[in-house]
């Protein structure tokens, strides 16, 4: 694929200080496009943007601030004239398990992956539907979304939600915009560095981005990978609970 595929596209990508956003971040910078970077570590963006080259523009934000993210999207917008593409990466992880909950990191997960989705496309929607190009929102979800596994919550719970909500906005929106499913198997980030079990079939932030950077360009809603793990949690979804529910209580995390 061409390393232009991006020339002259705005492009936000929010949560791009590190993990998967910062690798976003450096393969759309070698496809030619213009990127705002947001997350809410300044100091890591602009060490990003400087790696980069600095001709990209930073926005620190706070996703969990709804006035917040509305004024950056404008600031953007009136930065660039237009957005093209809307990419949220955003995300908080703990491992936990019901009985051994944390509330107060349970509500920082909540306000960040799901309340922060809210607040993002309460502040772009009315932006992209009056813009004279299409343009696009890009949720990522995540294959821990497809099914409720041991230990994964809250943050299964979360993604659960986003492919909901991605579903809703592609009910609601697609003849406007295009909306894009990001839903990522295992990604070596530090995220998962929290995990103490074997991850099956985890790959690297690079491929990850390749993966995601193809598929904002194609025409499916959903761009999901490694392809072998996905497939697998996707037939799993589609068995009775029955089946599934004695699969999924044997499950080690």
């Amino acid at each position: 694929m061409s390393t232009q595929d991006y020339k002259n596209q705005n492009v936000w990508i929010i949560g791009a200080s590190s993990g998967i956003g910062s690798a976003l971040a450096r393969e759309l910078d070698a496809r030619g496009a213009n990127l705002a970077l947001s997350a809410r570590r300044k100091d890591e963006l602009d060490k990003l943007n400087a790696e980069l080259g600095g001709k990209h523009k930073v926005f620190p934000l706070d996703i969990t601030n709804a006035d917040l993210t509305l004024r950056t999207a404008q600031a953007i917008r009136s930065s660039f004239d237009r957005i093209d593409r809307v990419v949220f990466l955003a995300a908080g992880y703990a491992p936990m398990r019901l009985d051994s909950l944390d509330m107060a990191v349970t509500k920082g997960i909540v306000d960040v992956n799901l309340n922060g989705a809210f607040n993002l496309i309460s502040a772009v929607l009315p932006m992209l539907k009056t813009q004279k190009s299409k343009g696009q929102i890009a949720l990522c979800g995540s294959v821990a979304g497809y099914a409720g596994l041991p230990g994964g919550q809250p943050y299964s719970a979360t993604k659960s939600a986003i492919i909901n909500l991605a579903e809703s906005l592609h009910a609601e929106c697609k003849d406007m915009i295009d909306i894009k499913l990001i839903s990522p198997g295992f990604v070596r980030t530090p995220l998962t560095d929290k995990n103490d079990f074997d991850m099956p079939m985890i790959i690297e932030p690079e491929q990850a981005a390749k993966e995601i950077a193809d598929g904002l360009l194609s025409r499916r809603f959903e761009i999901h990978f490694p392809k072998k793990f996905t497939i697998l949690l996707k037939v799993l979804r589609l068995l009775p609970y029955v089946v599934s529910l004695r699969i999924t209580q044997n499950f080690k995390t």
